[in-house]
């Protein structure tokens, strides 16, 4: 199934207050879940990993990362709240080869003020756009799609957990605002 995120949608509260809505998809376009970790028993039980809708190269380990429609796309907030955690610096991986040291590579946490926190996994080394403590609004730029950490190609890892530590956190359903999917709502 392919879903098209929609341009920054802003809710009804001001950046950084306490959050009760549904979750927004943090991309911009047409991007199709590429892998769930439905199933998996922690932080990551209901995450996705989202890649944007094009042609994916042949031999793709051999090929630059700017021909991986993902590579370099814009990262939006999925809802209002206050930047917990930032990792940045983390190099871009070839594709195919991770980084089985840095698991979430260049990464972002929001607390949502409500008891869940997003993570978004993968970006382009140093083009974060959030400090830590910045109160942020729904649809805002965090950042840019990249390979860094245990990626094998660009793409985004997103989930909402308990506790903006992954390793302690459970996970949470993400619940979704109204989208498109497959060109209807």
């Amino acid at each position: 199934a392919c879903a098209r995120g929609k341009g920054p949608q802003r809710p009804a509260i001001a950046a950084g207050q306490s959050y009760r809505g549904g979750y927004r998809l943090p991309v911009e376009g047409e991007w199709k879940v590429h892998r769930t970790h439905y199933g998996a028993r922690n932080d990551q039980a209901f995450a996705v990993d989202l890649v944007k809708v094009g042609r994916l190269p042949k031999n793709q380990r051999q090929k630059p990362l700017t021909d991986f429609p993902s590579w370099n796309q814009p990262i939006d907030a999925d809802g209002p709240g206050v930047v917990a955690i930032v990792v940045d610096g983390v190099p871009d991986n070839r594709p195919g080869v991770v980084n089985g040291y840095h698991a979430h590579g260049n990464y972002v946490v929001i607390n949502h003020l409500n008891g869940e926190f997003s993570l978004f996994a993968h970006f382009v080394k140093d083009t974060i756009k959030v400090r830590p403590g910045q109160r942020i609004g729904m649809g805002e730029l965090l950042g840019y799609c990249g390979n860094s950490g245990r990626s094998t190609m660009p793409h985004l890892h997103w989930q909402v957990m308990s506790h903006y530590e992954p390793h302690v956190a459970k996970a949470r359903k993400i619940r979704h605002i109204t989208y498109e999917r497959n060109g209807r709502l």
